[in-house]
């Protein structure tokens, strides 16, 4: 929560994992309506696969456990990820249970076989998440 202008603290032990469809949940720590980023906790089932997508701004990734494997090879807790606006993720796998985190500083666009764009992840939707898990 923001403590009169001067920041957050956000008890991310104490937040729920909110289940997403293909065996991902996700906690929002924070999401800026002014510059359309958020940051959450992401953890993946062993065996599950991200679509194929393109980040339509950059994105900051640390693995907390696990491992992600995708575009540039193989990640593992300890390691930072940063992903360029305009990456494509032909599909990210997670080859054990993996939690990470993401900072992520725009939309993504998850696309289908032809290129085309199916959905797309913006601020609105983590917010949307985020209130759903102050609910719980």
């Amino acid at each position: 929560m923001d403590v009169d202008g001067f920041g957050a603290l956000i008890r991310a032990d104490e937040l729920m994992w909110v289940e997403l469809p293909g065996g991902n949940s996700i906690k929002v720590l924070r999401v800026s309506e002014e510059t359309g980023s958020w940051t959450a906790l992401h953890k993946a089932k062993a065996g599950t696969i991200n679509p194929r997508h393109r980040h339509l701004a950059p994105g900051e990734f640390y693995v907390i456990s696990g491992a992600l494997d995708y575009r540039a090879g193989v990640a593992y807790s300890g390691d930072w990820l940063y992903e360029p606006n305009g990456a494509v993720h032909e599909a990210t796998s997670h080859p054990e249970d993996t939690v990470y985190l993401a900072m992520v500083h725009g939309p993504i666009a998850f696309m289908d076989d032809n290129d085309q764009i199916s959905r797309i992840t913006d601020w609105r939707t983590m917010k949307s998440l985020q209130d759903q898990n102050q609910k719980t």
